[in-house]
């Protein structure tokens, strides 16, 4: 796991499954060699492209407070369910981590350094080109069981 990739993700350290850990940094690593994005780019460009120019959020922002609010759900679901549902913390921060690494491909920066829909983005979304990062590097349990059904739900 490199240096880049614990910067932009402390919360890898929340994966106590150490394979799972590596795993889930190798995605994002792989991501970047891919994209024309940086880490820097990333903590400057809005989470999403569907908003206006007052769009302030960035996307890591974005992505880091989703990773917090999943884990917290998650602790509020196991003290009001407890073992009726179980859930493993492991591969829920794993998937919340990896739910956008797609973006990373469908991004690009136009001459004035603002983030568009590529042309590979165009014509393969997110959604999908994460799951396809996912299973280079991960194993399909990850993806079978967190990372699919997030996306599922943005593309149909």
């Amino acid at each position: 796991m490199t240096n880049e990739i614990v910067t932009l993700w402390p919360e890898l350290m929340w994966i106590q499954d150490e394979d799972l850990r590596e795993k889930t940094a190798k995605t994002w690593e792989l991501a970047l060699e891919q994209s024309v994005l940086t880490p820097a780019d990333l903590n400057r460009i809005p989470f999403t492209l569907l908003a206006g120019p007052d769009m302030k959020v960035s996307f890591m922002a974005h992505k880091r407070c989703v990773v917090h609010v999943a884990q917290e759900s998650a602790i509020k679901m196991i003290g009001f369910f407890g073992a009726e549902m179980p859930i493993d913390m492991d591969v829920l921060i794993a998937g919340a981590i990896l739910a956008d690494v797609g973006k990373l491909l469908e991004y690009e920066l136009d001459e004035s350094g603002k983030s568009i829909q590529g042309i590979y983005g165009k014509y393969l979304r997110h959604p999908f080109s994460g799951v396809s990062l996912a299973e280079q590097c991960a194993s399909r349990q990850l993806f079978v069981t967190s990372l699919l059904p997030m996306q599922a739900k943005e593309t149909w």
